[in-house]
């Protein structure tokens, strides 16, 4: 991981929205495009050839799990801590960045650090993080979470596919003379998102046509416009409001061009 890399990241998802917006693509497009726009960097991470040139149009190979904004460095590194991925902090971003549903902050005093990694006994992160489903006091916020994170975990910190989670063991100070060891774990990437029907997914691809398929997404695209324009939060007062935006979004096709003019008309600026 390079700041090369990091700035190849940021400019690829640049580049994917002023695709669809300006181009006047599916704007759902942004979960689904089984295209991207890579430079040499993120073409070796994502073990693809070359581009012709820095940031041309690649399409993804059919069997590739790569797809959207799920699939892309930025959202996968995102939301990663510095050495692993977090299956919550990514359920967490879907949840409430294509859900727009809030979820509640962890009751004081409660501990937010993993216990870590034992040689005797291994274990995947969704193994560690067990503990949040049968602990009354977070199965509450992790079950709308943790399982939609585990349905990423194909694809480690940086967002490189993976098939096996590998975990390096280091000696302690008082055994220097020892060599790391390495240990390879299977991975079960079964994910899905309560609350919604039909939700099963293993791959940034599958779990892309859920959020465009579902209404929920398709809406909260609208809301998060709606509060980058207006500064703040919807009220009950704009779900009128909010509906109609939606409709003339459906209506075109999903054109975020059409989005933004509409939603600009019916709102009233003082």
């Amino acid at each position: 991981f390079t700041p090369e890399l990091a700035y190849g990241m940021i400019e690829e998802t640049r580049r994917l929205v002023a695709e669809l917006v300006w181009n006047d693509r599916n704007f759902l497009e942004l979960f689904t495009a089984e295209y991207s726009f890579l430079n040499t960097d993120l073409a070796n991470l994502y073990k693809l050839p070359p581009p012709a040139a820095e940031f041309d149009k690649v399409a993804f190979p059919a069997n590739s799990d790569r797809a959207g904004l799920l699939g892309q460095g930025t959202f996968l590194a995102l939301t990663s801590k510095p050495a692993e991925t977090s299956p919550t902090a990514r359920g967490l971003f879907v949840r409430e960045q294509f859900l727009c549903q809030q979820v509640p902050e962890p009751p004081p005093g409660v501990s937010t650090t993993l216990p870590p990694v034992a040689e005797e006994k291994p274990q995947t992160l969704r193994e560690r993080l067990a503990e949040h489903t049968t602990n009354e006091t977070c199965a509450g916020c992790h079950k709308l979470i943790d399982p939609i994170g585990f349905g990423l975990e194909k694809f480690d910190a940086i967002g490189q596919r993976r098939d096996l989670l590998r975990i390096t063991f280091f000696p302690g100070r008082r055994d220097r003379k020892s060599s790391p060891k390495s240990v390879e774990l299977p991975l079960d990437t079964r994910g899905t998102i309560a609350g919604i029907a039909n939700s099963d997914f293993s791959t940034p691809k599958e779990l892309g046509r859920v959020l465009a398929a579902s209404p929920q997404c398709q809406e909260c695209l609208v809301k998060q416009l709606f509060r980058y324009a207006a500064g703040r939060r919807e009220t009950p007062a704009d779900r009128p409001l909010i509906r109609r935006a939606v409709d003339g979004f459906r209506d075109s096709r999903f054109s975020y061009k059409e989005l933004m003019v509409g939603l600009v008309t019916l709102m009233e600026f003082p």
